[in-house]
């Protein structure tokens, strides 16, 4: 990977040395080269991994691929821009990579799809389907990873992507405010903040923010790729805007300097918005409200549990590859290596890691002495080795102790309940937001708004669908 290389040199005998420090795995190496005429060499066949971003795990992920294979070699594909930072920037490299995958001239064979609307490009049919090769692979099985995984990643019966981790987004309130039932309405949730008048419901957030966190998670609630069908104009999409309606232009963030912990202990917040990612990250939720929690979700027009899954480092096959046995070369080795990426992040999608993980973060270590006791502390209790590191909001600090199995059962039931979190169509935010904001300033009613949206999303889903 030329992004960890230091230095490089020549050697009196022609060789170059390289001196690399790997990102990665936060390993240094030493390597060297020699020059070699390309006819010398096995002649691989070429496959191209199509991006809108590049980054670090996907460079570590085609250069292990490249190092290992006699047959294939992985080039990436970046369709963004780093120096072009313009208003259209996005939306051009996202409109050259749809075009590159429905064309077919210049379709990538791998498309990293944890930036794109999969739910879209699954509806014009832009995947292969991986389930036939799950079934013929002496490596790996469907069986190997969590049920809610395979399901969240599976359209109309096709397999498209399986993420090596991913992470929960939730909402959190107080259990004996919220009750412990997961799942709530837009309704239920104004209710809720009609009933705290005094406080806010969420901490600095403005209409901006708001339009993300309920529309970004919940599109498909409001489109079909499959059908076409949109409903924007109906009362669940008004409700949304009048709620968004009543946050704040923007966030006066120097009025409050009280961190969210502290002000949610104060009462003068009710819900945070929660995202885990490790197995202890449910512990500084109990923590910061300083009593039993519920994760009752972001709001949905039928009060589901509102928990969304984001997978991380996600691979799909193209359906118009011109090598898929190429393709799905590469797709097995990554998902066949262990996790070993210094940077990687999430909770395992494969069962035996989440296992592993669960009996590692569970055990209990004590530190002890040369003859092998347990060293004691002040209090005369026994000192835990493997506890400890925290998270800190400047003025609330939370110290993690060693997950318990009750702590792991409440991770493992926001799994089984959570939906996928495909990536939000940008356009389609972009119109919403275009035009919510004459509702926002006053100058057009609800119904007005709710109608102009309805109208042109529904005219960009036939012409993208």
């Amino acid at each position: 990977n030329g992004n960890h290389v230091n230095y490089v040199g020549a050697l009196e005998n022609g060789k170059l040395f390289v001196v690399i420090d790997n990102w990665d795995t936060g390993v240094g190496e030493l390597a060297t080269l020699t020059k070699t005429k390309a006819s010398e060499l096995p002649q691989k066949v070429q496959l191209t991994i199509g991006t809108l971003y590049d980054d670090s795990a996907l460079q570590a992920a085609a250069v292990a691929f490249n190092k290992q294979s006699d047959t294939y070699r992985i080039n990436i594909n970046t369709y963004m821009d780093a120096d072009d930072w313009s208003d259209t920037s996005y939306t051009d490299a996202l409109t050259r990579l749809n075009n590159d995958i429905t064309s077919g001239a210049n379709c990538p064979d791998i498309l990293s799809v944890s930036s794109l609307d999969v739910a879209q490009l699954a509806a014009k049919g832009a995947f292969e389907d991986l389930n036939p090769y799950f079934e013929k692979s002496s490596q790996l099985s469907k069986d190997d990873y969590l049920d809610s995984i395979i399901e969240a990643y599976t359209f109309d019966g096709k397999l498209i992507t399986v993420p090596k981790t991913f992470s929960l987004s939730t909402i959190v309130g107080k259990s004996s405010e919220l009750g412990e039932k997961m799942g709530w309405t837009l309704t239920e949730m104004m209710d809720y903040a009609k009933q705290h008048p005094e406080a806010s419901i969420f901490d600095n957030s403005s209409k901006l923010m708001m339009m993300y966190y309920l529309l970004n998670f919940n599109q498909d609630s409001f489109v079909n790729w499959s059908t076409g069908e949109c409903s924007f104009d109906s009362d669940e999409f008004k409700q949304t805007l009048e709620f968004i309606a009543s946050f704040p232009d923007e966030v006066d963030w120097m009025a409050d300097e009280r961190s969210t912990p502290t002000k949610i202990q104060a009462g003068d917040v009710l819900l945070n918005m929660a995202d885990i990612y490790e197995l202890n990250s449910i512990q500084e939720y109990d923590a910061m409200f300083n009593e039993k929690v519920t994760f009752i979700g972001y709001p949905n027009s039928n009060g589901e549990s509102g928990c969304y899954l984001a997978g991380n480092e996600m691979y799909a096959m193209a359906a118009k590859s011109q090598n898929k046995d190429g393709a799905w070369a590469f797709i097995e080795y990554y998902l066949a290596q262990e996790e070993n990426n210094y940077f990687s992040w999430g909770l395992p999608t494969n069962k035996e890691q989440m296992e592993l993980k669960i009996a590692n973060e569970t055990k209990v270590e004590y530190i002890l002495d040369e003859n092998g006791e347990k060293i004691l502390d002040e209090n005369g209790e026994p000192i835990i080795a493997n506890a400890g590191g925290g998270i800190g909001y400047g003025d609330w600090e939370y110290t993690y102790h060693i997950t318990t199995q009750e702590e792991v059962d409440r991770v493992l039931e926001l799994i089984e309940v959570a939906r996928p979190a495909y990536t939000a169509n940008e356009e389609i935010m972009k119109i919403i937001q275009e035009e919510a904001d004459a509702y926002f300033k006053g100058q057009k009613t609800v119904d007005d708004v709710a109608g102009i949206i309805q109208s042109r999303v529904e005219i960009y889903v036939k012409e993208n669908s």
